[in-house]
């Protein structure tokens, strides 16, 4: 019996007045998405201290007890995807590159090259990453430095399809946007460059949300921003609801690994599996400084 209402921002401008709208309606909850939002919930959260907020993918700036912050620690399934770009690169090379150098971002990034340094590791080989390089230290939720590769926006899909051609060129032949739409260039690159070059996608399983490009989908690195939405607005409704952090982790499914249309081994499939439970009990690093760089 929970109704819903949804409104687009077309741009910046529109961010406040259609978070107005709804608490003028008396919306139980209302959920905003994306790390953009951050100033206009924050200051909408603070005028109206009754209201209920949360928002997807952002580390808020106000700590006003009325907003939950939806946060995923993705490079733990950008492990997995690390990994398994790395055991089925028939070039010895993977690439990934940005949208915008934010930590929502480059931690996939941190994690996809951690999880090519492990099986490296592991399996006494050499493959590399172009694209990405993390700096020292922990990588979180609220800094995650390292220096890369970034388009500068999420939108710009020639912009995209350029990069990764590039990453073709210098020896790739698995690419990871961490992008957006603009990962839809680098799906263009894919089947310019033909056979042997695969694509790795992001946030969503990419055979569900881009079904018609699933053939050049070696895998997704996946964020659970169905179940925790779910989780507040449930939370909201039967009046349990606290403000915070809620974060999406292996163990509740907030991010994980979705495989594609290019086929892998059974036995990765498997290994895979074992890496997951090593990363919930806490046994296995996703911090790409835990592993020799290569």
């Amino acid at each position: 019996n929970i109704e819903i209402s949804y409104l687009s921002s077309t741009s910046s401008s529109d961010y406040t007045p259609n978070i107005n709208s709804f608490i003028h309606k008396g919306c139980g909850i209302i959920v905003t998405v994306g790390f953009l939002m951050d100033k206009a919930t924050a200051k909408a959260a603070n005028a109206n201290r009754k209201q209920k907020f949360a928002i997807v993918d952002d580390a808020p700036q106000t700590k006003s007890k009325n907003v939950l912050a939806l946060q995923y620690q993705t490079d733990q399934g950008a492990f997995l995807g690390g990994y398994v770009a790395a055991a089925s690169t028939k070039t010895g090379t993977v690439a990934t590159y940005g949208g915008m150098q934010f930590p929502s971002v480059t931690m996939y990034m941190n994690g996809f090259v951690a999880g090519v340094r492990y099986y490296n590791k592991t399996k006494g080989a050499s493959v590399k990453v172009l694209g990405w390089t993390p700096a020292k230290g922990k990588c979180t939720l609220a800094k995650c430095d390292g220096s890369g590769q970034f388009v500068g926006n999420f939108t710009d899909q020639t912009a995209g399809q350029t990069i990764t051609a590039n990453d073709f060129a210098g020896g790739a032949d698995i690419v990871f946007p961490v992008a957006g739409s603009v990962g839809l260039g680098s799906v263009a690159a894919a089947q310019k460059a033909g056979a042997g070059h695969s694509v790795m996608w992001v946030d969503t399983n990419g055979c569900v949300s881009d079904k018609q490009y699933c053939s050049s989908f070696i895998g997704s690195v996946v964020k659970g921003v169905e179940p925790s939405v779910r989780d507040a607005v449930l939370l909201a409704a039967s009046g349990k609801f606290k403000g915070g952090t809620y974060l999406g982790t292996l163990k509740n499914q907030g991010t994980g690994f979705n495989y594609g249309g290019i086929k892998v081994p059974a036995s990765l499939k498997k290994t895979i599996k074992t890496i997951t439970k090593g990363i919930i009990a806490g046994r296995i690093s996703v911090n790409p400084n835990s592993y020799p760089a290569g």
